[in-house]
């Protein structure tokens, strides 16, 4: 049998219905965690049928997938590396980049918070978000391209993937369990200690 494939929706009533399934997702997976919410559940809390829900989505990962590949556009749709003043110090760089992944972990924060979990638990669930990891880990060395005669690191690829993991777990803790609070003081220590790092 040959798999259904699933519609890309042109017409404005049509992204709507999508939009109202993905809310839903949002919502239900956020309070109940992902292998909780079923796609029936789903399709109830959009008020669409059930064949609507799988009309747009393949199943729950596919939708699930495209929740977050949503999250990391709306943080990286906006960076332009082209745009950045050409005398910003290494210190602004770096503080800009933790804002930006700050920035990021403010958009649907308890989604996010399941995210993570989900990505501890399963590769599987880890590979979907690595893809877009690997492109912030990216970004940063773009950022860092005037000042790299001045790095004395001699591996700025495997620095790059340190340096993103250990922001993403202080900014997680600081989002997750702290409520967001002393985020300056945070992005002001961890921009110092990587420019120590670094450079």
């Amino acid at each position: 049998m040959a798999p259904v494939e699933t519609r890309v929706p042109k017409q404005k009533r049509s992204m709507e219905k999508k939009q109202r399934i993905k809310d839903a997702a949002v919502k239900l997976m956020s309070e109940k965690g992902y292998h909780s919410t079923s796609s029936n559940e789903i399709a109830k809390e959009a008020d669409v049928s059930i064949g609507t829900f799988y009309s747009y989505f393949k199943d729950k990962k596919a939708l699930y997938t495209e929740l977050v590949a949503d999250i990391y556009n709306m943080v990286l749709e906006p960076v332009d590396l082209n745009s950045l003043p050409e005398d910003m110090s290494v210190e602004d760089t770096v503080y800009m980049y933790i804002s930006y992944i700050f920035k990021g972990h403010g958009i649907m924060p308890e989604f996010q918070r399941e995210m993570s979990s989900l990505s501890e638990q399963s590769d599987e669930f880890r590979d979907i978000e690595m893809l877009y990891k690997k492109q912030i880990a990216e970004m940063f060395v773009e950022m860092l391209g005037d000042y790299r005669d001045m790095i004395k690191v001699s591996d700025l690829k495997t620095a790059s993937y340190i340096i993103l993991t250990m922001v993403e777990a202080v900014i997680h803790d600081t989002m997750f369990h702290n409520k967001g609070k002393n985020k300056k003081a945070v992005t002001r220590e961890l921009t110092a200690m990587i420019v120590n790092y670094l450079f």
